[in-house]
Parts: structure tokens; C-alpha cells; sequence
């Protein structure tokens, strides 16, 4: 399931395929996975759960269904703007945020989350940017697929030459690395959702008796720097059509020793809020939310 054969095949079958075939096709394919990723099913009807109460088995596995849909048709989307066989359509909404992030001469950071079309919006839109946009993500599980996926991000990067992508990988100091790209006057962009491998988690009570597991690194590394922060989150509003939505900048209170309780709660409610919203197109697949 997270090897490369998927993907490969996929993008061999988008020079081949009918844009009228791909409902029907999604479907199945969708089915498919969703039988086969039985863990991955019960994370996501499990934080279904926890963030609706009223909701039982049957309509969390429902939901938890409306999720691998949402996710296999902007995967298919992405591929498809890869490959240069279909394209997107683009909102832009809080326009006047963006530009003055653009216009900013120190380094910021944008905070988003695992939803809508990152892969094809962080590119597109870096080229708006007055200086160079930094990503980060986790290497994938499989070599095959890290392979694929440096491939497709090389390409990228010589498409867009303000775009470049980092690897949070084991051992590496990458938070020492984006303290530097920062004071450099960059614009760094992090995940702040998912928890996976050696990431290191805190639990933030996000509304009464709702707990979520986020990374601690972006929270650290915007406390560290005193770098502005936009969260940005981009969601589907329909056929091959994209809304980036763009935030103000976070208010995080000035620095100061002890409890960080309040400024850990600020941050992780710019990411609850937006994602709950949408909750359909929040592509995390691990167990984050619990409730008392």
C-alpha cells in the first residue's frame, strides 16, 4: 500500500484515461483501499468520533469514508497537474494576508495542515513570493516511493526555482537548518497535524475535553525564531477547483520561562479550527484527537 507500483501505474493510466472514466474509477479504487487500510480506517473514524460525540460506529465509518474519497481525488488531481493532463482552478481568499507576507523582509513561516492539494499549491504559489518558500515533510516509508517522490519534487524545483523542499529525517538538525533559512529572510512552511515516526508529540486541550497530538517542532521552532506565522490551509471546493485561504499572522504572547500551556493552545486552535471545519478533507490517517 505505501510502496511506488500504486502510483506508477496510475500515472501511466492518466495519459490513457478519459476525464468522464474518472468518477466511476476513483470509486472502485477508493473501495479498494478502504477495505485493505483497516488501521488507517479506524484512526480516522476514531478522531471522527472524538470530535462529533453524537456520532455512532456507523456514521463515523461513513465519514471516515467521505475522508479516503476526498483524499483519492486530489491525489489523482495532483497527478494529474504533474503530468500535465488535466488542470486546476485556484481561489485565492484573505488575498491581503498573502501579499503582505509576500512583502515582508524577514523570514516568516507558514503554518498549514494535511489537507486539500499542498503537493501542487505550495509550488504554484511560491512563485509569488519575493524570496525562496521552504517545505517540509516526512520521507515516505517505502525507499521505492522516497525515490518517486525526490524525482517529482526535482522537477518542481526546476519548474519553480523559488520552491525547494526539505526532509525531516532522523538525525539531520533540520531545526537548526530552518533557524537559519528564517534569519536569512525566508519562508518556511510546516505541517502542524500529523505526528509520525520520531516526531516528538504534545497533547493541547483544543475545546472542553477534547485533546489533540501535535508536533511539537513548528511550535518550537516559531518560539525559538520570533518569526511571524500565516497559517494557510487549502481546501476543494469542487471539480479541479482549489480555495488557499490565508489567515493574519498568529498573536503568540512574548517569550517567557515557565508553563507554555496558553501559547501551545493558541497554536494548535490555528490548526483545529480550520481543519474541524472541513474535517471531510483532512487527510491525517493516525489516531490525534481523544476526548475526556
Amino acid at each position: 500500500m505505501f510502496g511506488d507500483l500504486p502510483t506508477r501505474l496510475l500515472i501511466r493510466s492518466l495519459h490513457v484515461t478519459p476525464w468522464f472514466l474518472e468518477p466511476a474509477l476513483i470509486l472502485g479504487w477508493t473501495g479498494l483501499f478502504f477495505g485493505i487500510a483497516a488501521k488507517q480506517r479506524r484512526a480516522v473514524a476514531t478522531n471522527l468520533r472524538a470530535l462529533f460525540p453524537a456520532w455512532g460506529p456507523l456514521r463515523a465509518t461513513l465519514g471516515a469514508w467521505q475522508v479516503f474519497w476526498n483524499f483519492a481525488v486530489t491525489y489523482v488531481d495532483a497527478l494529474r497537474s504533474e503530468t500535465g493532463t488535466g488542470g486546476l482552478d485556484w481561489t485565492i481568499e484573505g488575498l491581503e494576508h498573502m501579499e503582505a507576507l509576500s512583502d515582508r523582509k524577514d523570514g516568516c513561516i507558514v503554518l498549514t495542515a494535511h489537507m486539500g492539494n499542498y503537493d501542487i499549491a505550495a509550488p504554484v504559489f511560491a512563485s509569488r513570493f519575493k524570496r525562496t518558500l521552504y517545505t517540509v515533510r516526512a520521507p515516505e516509508r517505502e525507499p521505492e516511493t522516497q525515490r518517486a517522490r525526490e524525482e517529482e519534487i526535482r522537477r518542481k524545483e526546476e519548474k519553480y526555482p523559488g520552491f525547494r523542499t526539505l526532509f525531516n529525517r532522523e538525525g539531520n538538525l533540520l531545526g537548526v537548518e530552518l533557524a537559519r533559512l528564517l534569519a536569512e529572510g525566508n519562508i518556511v512552511a510546516v505541517q502542524g497535524d500529523r505526528v509520525m515516526f520520531d516526531v516528538s508529540p504534545m497533547e493541547v486541550e483544543v475545546a472542553s475535553g477534547l485533546w489533540m497530538r501535535l508536533p511539537k517542532g513548528p511550535l518550537f521552532l516559531a518560539r525559538a525564531t520570533g518569526a511571524a506565522c500565516y497559517p494557510l490551509f487549502i481546501t476543494r471546493d469542487g471539480w479541479r477547483r482549489y480555495r488557499v485561504t490565508v489567515h493574519p499572522p498568529i498573536d503568540l504572547p512574548a517569550r517567557r520561562r515557565g508553563d507554555e500551556d496558553e501559547v501551545a493552545g493558541i497554536w494548535a486552535r490555528a490548526v483545529f479550527e480550520n481543519a474541524s471545519r472541513h474535517w471531510s478533507q483532512w487527510f491525517v490517517f493516525e489516531e490525534l484527537l481523544r476526548r475526556d
